[in-house]
């Protein structure tokens, strides 16, 4: 019996230690995450300008872009962003005297291969400015954004800027988005909530807003780990030297069938949703579709056919472009139905390999042709719209 107990109490005796022992070590680990947060708080060096589901802007941000090789870039690019986390000129003291656009969209608004001095929205700002010195423009693209990414940058940042006008360049990235149509008015900022534990990544994103080492694991993962999309990769190609993919009717028939079930109504739904936020803050809201170079038809330049280059695993740019033009038509008949200019950018930037240096991004030649377009259609717009910032006694930009 005293070889029992002596073996229960060394058994006790080993529980109580392995208790303590597991409880230092969640002590510690609290301890080391805390001590992370404070320092992520004080200063996150990973530059995700997504927190949860809110924005983070890169505010005075510097950046130097080498493209070696590019044939179509320039081969030192100089990115400023200023105290806004936008690109252009600091926010005037007279802000509300001036004639204020903000240009929204994606990495075709950003435009980050281009320097500063040569983006669209930059081209349009210095057309506008002969007519319109008092002008005030500012680029708050950010690449990869969808239009559920605008609604937050909306609320969270532009609104309170309370511009004039806000220029929404949208479509691309929307081609890859699942239906959020009810996740719109629900995820944004609202925490922790009972529907947050159907997955890792809801309760991960909703402890984000709280958190930021939640915040940077969750973006670590979205960057190294992201969701397939339809959107094609950056890089500047040679058209002559892409491969090709042949798709059957078959297989784009049952493709477009699933696209049509799941992605143009929840898109017109945020289309609407951004007009409405526009509106309710006395924003002057403008809609331009998306363009790109693929497509159908043959490229000037190259002679190459745009509707057999491979954009990714099973698709090709033909169907690629069919159905970004799907939603391209969701932002037409929106725009009609609200009574909001319209941009068609996608039928008026020809698909030539002299405007972009992929498949969907400009290159500086682009960029100066579509600040040209969207000037042409602004500019009689912003005077109607708001002849008391017009000069008409300067000299004057031909708008052709």
């Amino acid at each position: 019996m005293p070889a029992e107990v002596q073996r229960r109490s060394q058994i006790g005796a080993r529980l109580r230690n392995g208790g303590k022992n597991l409880l230092l070590v969640l002590l510690s680990l609290v301890l080391a995450l805390s001590l992370v947060e404070i320092c992520l708080r004080i200063y996150n060096p990973l530059g995700f300008s997504i927190k949860g589901n809110q924005i983070i802007l890169p505010y005075n941000k510097n950046e130097t872009i080498y493209h070696s090789s590019a044939s179509k870039l320039d081969r030192v690019v100089h990115l400023h962003r200023n105290s806004l986390g936008f690109r252009g000129e600091e926010l005037p003291p007279d802000l509300a005297r001036r004639l204020s656009i903000v240009a929204v969209g994606g990495s075709t608004t950003i435009c980050f291969e281009l320097a500063d001095d040569k983006t669209w929205v930059h081209v349009l700002g210095e057309k506008l400015k002969d007519n319109f010195p008092k002008l005030w423009i500012n680029n708050a693209g950010l690449a990869g954004h969808s239009t559920f990414g605008h609604i937050i940058l909306m609320e969270n940042f532009v609104v309170k800027l309370r511009p004039k006008v806000v220029i929404f360049l949208v479509g691309v990235n929307d081609t890859g988005l699942l239906d959020q149509a009810n996740d719109v008015d629900t995820s944004l900022r609202n925490g922790l909530r009972w529907d947050s534990f159907r997955s890792l990544e809801r309760f991960a994103g909703a402890l984000a807003d709280y958190s930021e080492v939640a915040a940077a694991v969750l973006n670590l993962k979205r960057y190294y780990f992201p969701k397939v999309t339809w959107a094609p990769p950056q890089r500047e190609v040679d058209l002559k030297d892409e491969p090709t993919l042949e798709m059957s009717r078959k297989k784009t028939a049952a493709l477009e069938r699933d696209f049509l079930a799941k992605y143009p109504h929840p898109y017109e739904m945020r289309l609407k949703k951004l007009i409405r936020i526009c509106r309710q803050h006395q924003i002057v809201p403008v809609l331009m579709t998306q363009p790109a170079l693929y497509g159908h038809g043959v490229d000037d330049l190259t002679g190459v056919d745009l509707s057999k280059i491979k954009i990714m695993d099973g698709i090709n740019s033909g169907f690629y472009w069919d159905i970004l033009d799907i939603l391209n038509d969701v932002t037409r008949r929106v725009a009609q139905e609200e009574k909001v200019l319209l941009i068609d950018l996608a039928r008026e930037v020809p698909k030539s390999s002299k405007y972009y240096y992929d498949l969907v991004h400009y290159d500086n030649v682009g960029a100066e042709k579509v600040g040209t377009i969207v000037y042409q259609h602004l500019s009689p717009y912003l005077a109607q719209k708001f002849p008391q910032y017009l000069q008409t006694t300067a000299g004057q930009r031909n708008m052709q």
